[in-house]
């Protein structure tokens, strides 16, 4: 079986002070896949192309520029070679504060994994090429990350293959990482903000998407969002998944241009729930403390506990939004173990209260010789029958 090799380079940086000059809206790695056979015919191209545009000196995105002409016409040449490329578009706008992703270690950690599992999962034997030159602070954070998946990386790529050439780096100059540098730096004028606006019309993502295996945008949002392509957990209930994610759609569908202030605060709450929903692969419950924050960060007055979970979490649940809760926090179950979470955690509070409260109508009875009946009223006939039925 031929090795295929992964030659992966990005365009952006971390950063989320949108308003500075220089600091993308997105970051994008782009990962150009080609057999090991077929790199002395590709080299061979790319020097030609590199004497022609670039008087022998490297090919890099950032040389070209706006000349969008002279763009197309280098990009026309290099979609004639055998590579295929898989793309990971990250829309940093869309990344919540509160998520811990804008964090540098979280936010490369979390890409790094997704790169990861997108290319060992898919390709059985894969060595993984990134440029020596510069800080490249994604690249060597996701050297060392793979670095520490060895024992895994030992047993999917074989015995025979040495650990250290499982991923390294190479002076872009001498290397094909140049294909993966100008290709990101071709989508920066589909994707990033700043660069569409100097695009002159050009869609580099129709031109190149006959060599796309696979493009991933990160975060999923609830119009993108599909489930055999979603960062869900893998043991989920595709049944239950689905019935709690159509019903938390129609309810932002239906709400999300309300005036109200406090649907608007349902609405945030909801669509970020969904956030983790669809972009979280450990799926963790999410605390009420981190969830009350994220609604100061719109704007919004500090809710206590008790109102968050009255004025926002149960009435979304009125409306048929699923929410399962347990004293780790509330998210949007998959699993039937979750749903579970929510009737035990609702259970240890419905079942001591009407407890305490047949004990108080208990001995009001007796105090009272049977004239008081705190169930009497029509309008408690229901929690009457509720505890007649508990005993």
């Amino acid at each position: 079986m031929n090795n295929i090799v992964a030659y992966i380079d990005e365009y952006g940086a971390f950063g989320f002070k949108f308003d500075k000059p220089h600091v993308s809206s997105h970051f994008i790695i782009t990962a150009t896949i080609i057999n090991e056979n077929d790199i002395p015919s590709v080299t061979e191209t790319i020097n030609r192309i590199k004497q022609k545009y670039f008087q022998k000196g490297e090919i890099k995105s950032s040389k070209i520029g706006r000349n969008h002409n002279k763009r197309k016409i280098i990009l026309d040449e290099l979609i004639k070679l055998p590579f295929r490329l898989f793309i990971l578009v990250v829309d940093k706008k869309l990344i919540y504060p509160q998520s811990g992703l804008r964090f540098k270690k979280s936010f490369y950690k979390y890409l790094n994994n997704k790169l990861y599992n997108e290319l060992s999962i898919n390709y059985k034997r894969i060595k993984i090429v990134a440029d020596e030159m510069g800080s490249k602070e994604f690249m060597q954070s996701f050297y060392s990350y793979v670095k520490s998946k060895q024992g895994y990386i030992h047993n999917l790529f074989g015995d025979e293959i040495s650990e250290d050439t499982i991923i390294y780096f190479e002076d872009s100059k001498q290397s094909l990482v140049q294909i993966s540098d100008f290709i990101s730096g071709c989508l920066a004028y589909t994707y990033d903000d700043t660069k569409k606006q100097e695009s002159d019309g050009y869609n580099y993502y129709s031109i190149l998407k006959k060599k796309i295996n696979r493009i991933k945008n990160f975060p999923e949002t609830v119009d993108s969002f599909h489930f055999d392509d979603s960062a869900i957990s893998t043991n989920y209930n595709l049944e239950i998944a689905e019935t709690c994610f159509r019903k938390a759609k129609i309810f932002l569908d239906q709400n999300k241009n309300s005036d109200d202030d406090i649907i608007k605060q349902q609405v945030i709450t909801l669509d970020y729930l969904l956030f983790r929903f669809m972009n979280n692969d450990e799926q963790h419950y999410i605390p009420t403390k981190e969830l009350i924050n994220n609604l100061i960060d719109a704007g919004y007055e500090r809710l206590s506990t008790q109102e968050f979970r009255n004025k926002i979490i149960a009435k979304l649940r009125d409306n048929e939004v699923i929410i399962s809760s347990s004293p780790n926090g509330y998210k949007i179950p998959t699993t039937e173990e979750e749903l579970y979470d929510f009737v035990n955690h609702g259970k240890n509070i419905i079942l001591p209260m009407l407890s305490r409260l047949k004990k108080c109508n208990d001995v009001i009875k007796m105090g009272t010789n049977g004239k008081v009946n705190l169930f009497d009223k029509a309008e408690y006939r229901s929690l009457k029958e509720l505890l007649e039925e508990k005993n």
